[in-house]
């Protein structure tokens, strides 16, 4: 399947898209998924204490893939990523009538590690344990050396976002070094190949 393939932004068919449902930090069932348009929509379907009713809310992150993670104190965080880009918001811990108006943080870049022949993001995952949230990336890759391939890159969340990314290895064989063509002799039955 060619590259391009992995990376629209648009969604002819006009559905939603990688829909995530949870809890938010207030309770409350909320949905994340990318709409129509390619941007990154929350959903909150009003249940749950403190409700405010139903609210849907353009999160401002155009994206061909999206995760949601949970930060140690329970707020969500939400990443997105379009060909190179990935970009991330996370839940504002409030409350009151505060917390609608600015439920997100503003949207914040995430740099990439450098990667050789990268192409674009195949994949977001996310992962909240006893050391915290982690993040991976599959990232598509075209070199020389593999060919079509992807490599994975990891990392730890801190108090200012994503920490350094670990790199794994492309994950294939390098291609065979061309070796060149051996021209028949003799014909019909009985040509044979020239060694050398």
């Amino acid at each position: 399947m060619p590259h391009s393939d992995h990376h629209r932004s648009t969604n002819p068919q006009g559905l939603w898209r990688q829909t995530t449902l949870l809890r938010n930090s207030r309770g409350q069932d909320e949905a994340i998924s990318i709409g129509p348009d390619g941007m990154v929509w929350s959903f909150i379907a009003g249940s749950g204490p403190d409700s405010a009713g139903q609210r849907l809310e353009n999160l401002g992150l155009q994206a061909d893939f999206v995760t949601v993670g949970r930060h140690s104190d329970d707020t969500l965080v939400v990443m997105a990523a379009q060909g190179l880009t990935l970009q991330y918001r996370s839940e504002i811990a409030s409350s009151g009538s505060s917390y609608l108006h600015q439920r997100w943080t503003p949207a914040r870049a995430v740099p990439l590690p450098e990667i050789a022949g990268a192409v674009g993001v195949r994949r977001l995952y996310t992962q909240t344990d006893f050391s915290g949230l982690r993040i991976a990336l599959i990232v598509d890759t075209d070199t020389p050396e593999h060919g079509p391939s992807y490599v994975m890159a990891c990392s730890q969340w801190t108090d200012q976002g994503p920490g350094p990314f670990i790199l794994v290895p492309p994950l294939g064989a390098p291609k065979p070094a061309a070796s060149p063509a051996v021209a028949p002799t003799g014909t019909g039955f009985f040509r044979r190949i020239a060694l050398s």
